[in-house]
């Protein structure tokens, strides 16, 4: 768990989820619960990276097929960009017709 709290990336995507958690009149104990749900979830995911990379035939077909998975994601995350700048234009060429 302590792992995320150096990526500031997951660590908005938590704080998010917990915020969907989080409505008001909320019982107390619900941050607690959603804190253990992640620490659960957390070495339950990170144990299964482990016993899975850790056959060596595992860590090779991910070496052979890393430049894909990397050019597939840098595809996908320019794509999800480019849609935030087409929006973030859209939007902003409303107010300026508006007047707002």
């Amino acid at each position: 768990m302590l792992i995320h709290v150096a990526n500031p990336k997951a660590v908005m995507a938590w704080v998010a989820t917990i915020s969907l958690g989080l409505q008001p009149g909320a019982p107390a104990y619900r941050p607690f619960v959603i804190l253990l749900g992640y620490a659960v979830l957390s070495v339950i995911i990170f144990s299964g990276y482990a016993i899975v990379f850790s056959f060596p035939v595992m860590s090779r077909l991910y070496a052979n097929a890393q430049r894909w998975i990397d050019g597939g994601l840098a595809l996908f995350f320019a794509g999800a960009g480019l849609t935030l700048v087409q929006r973030a234009i859209t939007e902003a060429g409303g107010y300026l017709a508006t007047g707002r």
